[in-house]
């Protein structure tokens, strides 16, 4: 065996059928009825079609329960363990599962685990929620769990249920040989750039750098869109675009949507697509990334990880390619006190926690990697991207604004003393592009705290400010209230975030009662002087901004009274 093929960090074989049923069942579950979701899924390569062109729908295969287990399948021993099983197979819709399959390895979510937490609690008459079924991933840890005269006999959890061992996140961030530029690649191309990569696009902060690509060169911007066809993949990134009022007539004449996939081998495209964009590319702005905060690193890795690892290696393709990289302050440890970070490589990840600030953490250490072995990055690390500053577009499918709709719905909010760092999503974008396309700051590293910190009970004053009705309760109360909420059926943000909130603390991934990072940001300072651009403060007027916004989409009603509104 190669040393290549030791690399933790290898490209992955194709996705299989079994995670795509999974992913599948979750997100019709999220949209439609129970009692319409389907049971069954049929995973083709390719559909059956008629001399016409139209699918031949008299030559596709009946559905049919699949076996998901692996072949060392072992079946329920115990009558708790079938009755868990029996719950797993309706829930995942699966036909046979073994007690060391796991969870997330059959397709499940958070949204599943709030489904299956509600079934073993009809089932079994136990207390379950949605943290444990991610704490306690396998039928055979579940079922122990929920045996109080078993408990003595099972094995203690890993430290961190979302995490790995530190020793382990060092080998994940090992880059692959092939990433290290041949001796023959062309150097790389100064600015201005007439070809640029942008992933992510159709998220939330791409489709704002998206937009300050277009405005701020003359460049034409390739982006990245999982989809089946080029058309569709269009269709997407416009959709996003005119979602955060961004669209502007000409957008589709400096765009070129390339139909890919972040978590699979090469972006997933053809040999030729592939090379083209290795001698046409001349910088990339990586952005694409999965941001939740309650799956475990192994479920984000595809993406997170070895989609920046795939970014990598198309910049070492042909022309050295600067890689602009969006990272997080959440690659820092968690630490009590005031910790001071500089704009530095970053540190030993030990007191990193959890899966997105771990994966975070490895592309961070991966762009390092690359900087020494002659491939130009600059990393980004903003704090949590909120509102735009300027009309308070923003994103419904973060952790913070399920924290602002989940405790509108409760009525209360957690009182706890930690800080947060809010980046406008127009700041951010219009300081990474700004900064990429000067081509000036190449190996350079940029905090981007926002204007100042806020500690959460302060911005939780200011929802309240805007006339929302939210008392501040103890933890552990508002931790119950929550509970029942959720276990009562009540609609709640929340709920797919309940792994995240344990029943005396928050988790270690949410940060520290009391703790104060200071994060220096000299070389933002730097690198944005004379260019007007500015970050907004946190104040009442920006945050009524994007919760304007919210009511606005239907996220949100609108508040009962305005209280003292800036």
């Amino acid at each position: 065996m190669t040393d290549a093929q030791h690399l933790t960090n290898n490209p992955l074989p194709p996705t299989t059928s079994k995670r795509l049923r999974g992913l599948l069942r979750e997100f019709a579950g999220s949209r439609l009825a129970g009692a319409v979701v389907p049971k069954e899924f049929v995973v083709l390569h390719e559909l059956p079609k008629l001399p016409n062109g139209k699918v031949d729908r008299d030559r596709l295969p009946e559905p049919r329960r699949e076996l998901y287990s692996s072949s060392s399948h072992v079946a329920p021993r115990t009558p708790q363990e079938e009755r868990v099983a029996s719950v797993w197979r309706d829930v995942l819709g699966v036909r046979r599962v073994g007690v060391h399959d796991d969870f997330f390895d059959l397709g499940g979510g958070s949204l599943t685990a709030a489904q299956m937490a509600a079934r073993l609690r009809e089932e079994t008459g136990a207390s379950v929620n949605a943290r444990q079924i991610f704490d306690h991933p396998t039928i055979e840890r579940l079922a122990l769990m929920l045996s109080p005269e078993a408990a003595v006999e099972q094995s203690a959890p890993p430290q961190h249920p979302r995490s790995i061992p530190t020793n382990r996140l060092l080998e994940e961030a090992r880059l692959a040989p092939d990433v290290t530029p041949a001796a023959n690649v062309l150097p790389p191309v100064q600015a201005p750039y007439r070809c640029v990569l942008l992933t992510g696009a159709t998220g939330y902060t791409g489709a704002f750098l998206l937009r300050e690509l277009i405005d701020r060169s003359q460049a034409h911007v390739y982006v990245l869109v999982r989809a089946t066809e080029e058309a569709e993949a269009r269709q997407r990134v416009v959709a996003a675009m005119r979602r955060y009022g961004l669209a502007r007539d000409g957008d589709v004449d400096r765009i070129s949507c390339v139909v890919g996939d972040l978590a699979r081998p090469y972006f997933a495209l053809s040999r030729d697509t592939y090379e083209e964009l290795g001698a046409s590319v001349e910088m990339i702005i990586h952005n694409g990334a999965s941001s939740s905060y309650a799956l475990p690193y192994r479920r984000l890795k595809p993406v997170n990880t070895l989609g920046t690892l795939e970014a990598l290696r198309l910049a070492s393709r042909h022309r050295i390619k600067p890689v602009h990289y969006i990272s997080s302050l959440a690659v820092y440890p968690g630490r009590r006190g005031d910790p001071r970070w500089t704009e530095a490589p970053v540190p030993d990840p030990r007191g990193v926690v959890g899966g997105y600030r771990q994966s975070k953490w490895v592309g961070d250490s991966m762009m390092s990697q690359a900087a020494e072995l002659g491939i130009p990055t600059c990393v980004y690390r903003p704090g949590l991207i909120v509102g735009s500053q300027s009309r308070g577009a923003c994103s419904t499918d973060t952790l913070l604004n399920a924290a602002i709709k989940g405790c509108i719905q409760l009525g209360a909010a957690l009182d706890f003393d930690a800080t947060l760092e809010l980046v406008p999503a127009d700041y951010c974008a219009a300081a990474v592009a700004h900064i990429a396309l000067t081509g000036t700051h190449a190996n350079t590293i940029f905090n981007l705290p926002g204007s100042r910190s806020i500690t959460w009970n302060d911005f939780v004053g200011l929802v309240a400010a805007h006339g929302y009705a939210i008392e501040s309760l103890p933890y552990q109360d508002w931790y119950q209230r929550l509970r029942q909420a959720v276990d009562g059926g009540e609609e709640n943000e929340l709920a797919r975030f309940l792994p995240l909130f344990g029943r005396h603390l928050p988790a270690e991934d949410l940060g520290y009662e009391g703790s104060r990072p200071v994060f220096e940001d000299r070389n933002l300072h730097a690198a944005l002087e004379g260019s007007g651009i500015v970050c907004a403060e946190p104040d009442t007027a920006f945050v009524g901004r994007f919760l304007d916004w919210f009511a606005a989409a239907g996220y949100l009603p609108g508040p009962p009274a305005h209280g003292h509104r800036g």
